[in-house]
């Protein structure tokens, strides 16, 4: 299972016909956190008209949610929750702040200035990919040692680090799609001589 996170909150200022738009899209983990984060940016947006948002949390099944803050209904939180869906990231909040320039811009008007401000916020933010990974302990005999570390470092998605002692200790982080085909391999260099237990799981 592959995802794709936010790692740094993105921001962006759209103006149409005198009225502001501040977007944000930021890293949630849970409901909690979107309420509080909307908290303070309604705090420090205070004098706004509108502080609209849409946010999706998890992955095959995720919760949504939107709300249009007084906008006409499916102006605002509808169309910033199509952002979210169509950029592929998970466990994401988009929030868009309107400080409202005493024009009235219609209801395509308002879709389109909630769509940029939205996109542009997402754009701007900083992003990675996550994957499942399997976390090995292998504990390697010093005449395996290189072989198995040159093994290893030259398979895509796959970190490591080194305890030494009587024999070498390897903390193995691999992707979980490719793990069983991995270990297979590092047991097949080590002619079974590798002890492989594996620690836990995650997503990194």
């Amino acid at each position: 299972m592959e995802r794709r996170i936010i790692t740094k909150t993105g921001e962006s200022k759209v103006e149409v016909k005198k009225s502001k738009f501040l977007g944000i899209a930021a890293n949630i983990s849970s409901e909690e956190e979107a309420t509080e984060l909307l908290k303070e940016i309604r705090k420090k947006h205070s004098m706004a008209r509108h502080v609209c948002y849409a946010y999706s949390i998890g992955d095959s099944n995720p919760r949504m949610k939107f709300s249009d803050d007084g906008e006409p209904g499916g102006t605002a939180g509808k169309p910033i929750l199509d952002v979210i869906t169509g950029s592929g990231i998970q466990d994401i909040i988009v929030i868009v702040v309107r400080y409202f320039g005493g024009i009235l811009l219609g209801t395509g008007g308002l879709v389109r200035a909630y769509t940029d401000s939205a996109k542009e916020a997402v754009l701007n933010a900083e992003t990675k990919e996550e994957c499942l990974c399997c976390l090995y302990d292998m504990e390697i005999e010093y005449p395996d040692f290189e072989t198995v570390k040159y093994l290893l470092e030259n398979v895509e998605g796959v970190s490591m680090n080194m305890d030494y002692g009587t024999s070498v200790t390897m903390h193995v982080v691999i992707p979980e799609k490719i793990s069983e085909d991995v270990t297979k391999k590092v047991s097949d260099k080590t002619s079974g001589r590798a002890k492989i237990n594996l620690t836990g799981k995650g997503m990194m």
